[in-house]
């Protein structure tokens, strides 16, 4: 009885090399296939066509129809290279892309530039090299002698000392690194901060947290205040004074839910989405104009 067999079909079909996930779609085609791309390998391999020797002094530069340009660096090489054409018009018909040449123009110009790839990752890189660099500064003996000395004092264990010295090099190494450079002492705190900023990261956020209280009472006091009217009493950004709007309005709007709201607030409310003085908004328009929005149903 013969073994069953699964269907030959598109979905079952396997691959024997990685190779397969190329040549069973388009993506070949589109990776490979690209003429500007498959024009940039053919100039890397112009060192195999004339040797190293020629490729040193000479490269491709471009094309145009069935006419290849290189430019060449030395006046020697030019005229090497213009009596050799006839063997490199040879060389190029067994190359796969070169084969499409059949005339070759040698232009004198500067040598090559160099180029170097960039991707996505460098700007990453690049920054952890200059963290490295920063964090990789040599102690001297006296700080040395220093740490030994304070541990050895300090530290009761003598197996954790070996840690607690380590640790202590390390912190020492990232502040000497800051230090050159151009960190300097929070004007606030004193721990230090970039060049760039006068307050260190944790001194702007509660700076940030208590201009942003600032804001919320202001427009306690008078809800219909627009944001020109909030920065003329205290310079703020606009995503401050949005925020601390939307935190009075989803307070008041929590209190309605749960059924905690007084006229009072509800009349604040209005004034708060409608930008109208509270002198203008009266209980019963407020309780009109509110009534629809969601409330428990449950006690």
């Amino acid at each position: 009885m013969e073994e069953d067999k699964k269907p030959e079909g598109k979905r079952y079909r396997t691959m024997e090399s990685i190779a397969g996930v190329f040549t069973e779609s388009d993506v070949r085609q589109k990776l490979f296939g690209n003429k500007g791309f498959q024009f940039y390998l053919f100039q890397k391999r112009w060192k195999k066509i004339v040797g190293a020797v020629m490729a040193e002094e000479s490269y491709i530069t471009g094309c145009k129809g069935p006419l290849l340009f290189v430019r060449v660096t030395n006046s020697t090489f030019l005229q090497q290279l213009f009596m050799m054409k006839a063997d490199i018009l040879k060389e190029l018909q067994k190359d796969e892309i070169g084969r499409y040449f059949t005339d070759i123009k040698f232009l004198a110009g500067s040598p090559q530039k160099p180029y170097k790839p960039f991707t996505t990752l460098d700007p990453v890189n690049q920054t952890i090299e200059k963290e490295h660099k920063r964090y990789s500064q040599s102690l001297t003996e006296e700080e040395e002698t220093w740490i030994r000395s304070w541990v050895d004092g300090h530290v009761k264990k003598e197996a954790l000392r070996p840690q607690f010295a380590e640790m202590m090099e390390e912190v020492l190494k990232i502040r000497k690194g800051e230090l050159k450079d151009g960190y300097h002492p929070c004007s606030i705190c004193g721990s230090l901060c970039p060049p760039s900023s006068p307050i260190c990261p944790a001194c702007q956020r509660k700076l940030a947290k208590t201009k942003k209280n600032k804001v919320i009472l202001i427009l306690k006091e008078n809800p219909h205040y627009t944001y020109q009217e909030v920065r003329a009493i205290l310079p703020c950004e606009y995503s401050m004074y949005e925020e601390a709007r939307d935190i009075l309005i989803h307070r008041a709007k929590e209190k309605i839910f749960r059924k905690e709201a007084a006229s009072e607030e509800k009349r604040k409310l209005l004034a708060l989405l409608l930008h109208r003085p509270l002198t203008g908004i009266t209980e019963k328009e407020a309780e009109e104009m509110l009534k629809k929005m969601p409330q428990k149903k449950w006690e």
